[in-house]
């Protein structure tokens, strides 16, 4: 993955998204593996030496209840290794928070679509500040789920602590 800075709409407008390093180690760990390989795309790049920036999909909107508050994001980022016996693939990400509470899902992996989605990581989400008709949320603690830690192979366990996110959405814009 390369270094880049977060894309710019121009001016003083913040991009909208989600930023987020997904598991240090893990990125760290792919780098060291000879024939490891890792690719974004479709409104995911990279951003700094570790994190993933996804962009805000305003054409999505996640199923929500009456007191939550939820975002879709654009990106498809895939890590193979092992001569392929590893895959890893975070795309589409949803971020559905209640009571400060979040859950972040994925596409499924490897199935269509329109299966059902994959709850990733859990967080701690607070409102960090609104600014130009931008809302930040930055999380104060992120733990895989279950279905995460077999989508990592069981590699990390349930509760594993994960990189923090921050969340840049248009006002108002949650479900």
């Amino acid at each position: 993955m390369t270094t880049n800075e977060v894309p710019s709409s121009g001016g003083d407008q913040p991009v909208h998204g989600l930023r987020w390093g997904i598991k240090t180690s893990f990125i760290e760990y792919l780098r060291r593996m000879p024939g490891s390989r890792g690719s974004v795309g479709d409104g995911a790049v990279p951003v700094g030496s570790h994190e993933i920036f996804f962009a805000f999909d305003p054409t999505v909107r996640p199923p929500a209840g009456p007191d939550q508050l939820a975002w879709a994001f654009r990106g498809d980022v895939r890590f193979t290794g092992h001569y392929g016996m590893l895959f890893v693939r975070v795309a589409s990400p949803w971020v559905v928070v209640s009571a400060g509470s979040a859950v972040l899902t994925i596409a499924p992996p490897r199935e269509p679509e329109d299966a059902p989605r994959v709850p990733l990581v859990t967080a701690t989400l607070e409102p960090a500040g609104r600014r130009a008709g931008t809302e930040a949320w930055v999380s104060t603690s992120v733990s895989l789920t279950g279905a995460g830690a077999a989508l990592f192979n069981d590699v990390y366990p349930e509760g594993e602590p994960f990189e923090p996110l921050t969340l840049q959405v248009p006002e108002s814009s949650g479900v």
